[in-house]
């Protein structure tokens, strides 16, 4: 009776397995900024910026920041062209104002690369003598021909830059928790 069972067993074992068809994504590409997901010292979470100062960079008349860009969907077969814009904030509670045309170049017709999960969009900030405060530049990821839009909570990000005496660079998230503390201009 035993041999009848198992044998009994074996044969719905085998007769339940099957191969199913692993079916690719169809769906659209997206982009998103994944500099917001993914933080490094130079993107302020908690704030929602990145921050680079002229002061940490005294013989630079230019500063190329580099912004992660990620791609939702199947990889690209060649280079394809995505949409960046400038969009302009005014917000009562945040003060600082609006970069000038003139302290920033965005590239002519980024290119997300071929066969590329991850990319990057390089900003040139450019130094005029009066950023002498704090400037910001906003920049969105609009839909165009190739690229349906992006996720919603990581579609802009902020630069907040200066040529003020700034935090330094190496003051990070991990230096404020556990040596310094928050920065200020006093402690320097």
């Amino acid at each position: 009776m035993k041999k009848y069972i198992l044998f009994a067993l074996i044969s719905v074992c085998l007769c339940s397995c099957s191969e199913d068809e692993i079916k690719s994504y169809q769906g659209e590409q997206y982009l998103y900024f994944s500099q917001l997901i993914n933080t490094t010292n130079d993107y302020d979470k908690e704030n929602g910026y990145m921050e680079v100062s002229f002061n940490n960079y005294p013989t630079s008349e230019e500063i190329t920041v580099k912004i992660g860009i990620s791609l939702i969907g199947k990889p690209l077969s060649e280079d394809t062209p995505y949409s960046v814009v400038v969009v302009e904030e005014n917000d009562k509670e945040d003060t600082t104002p609006n970069a000038a045309a003139k302290n920033f170049r965005l590239p002519d017709n980024p290119k997300f690369g071929a066969g590329l999960s991850n990319d990057t969009l390089e900003v040139i900030l450019v130094k005029t003598d009066d950023l002498k405060e704090n400037v910001k530049l906003c920049l969105k990821l609009v839909s165009n021909d190739y690229f349906q839009g992006t996720m919603q909570q990581y579609e802009q990000i902020k630069i907040i830059f200066n040529n003020v005496v700034s935090k330094p660079e190496w003051w990070t998230t991990q230096v404020t928790k556990v040596y310094l503390g928050t920065y200020s201009r006093k402690k320097i």
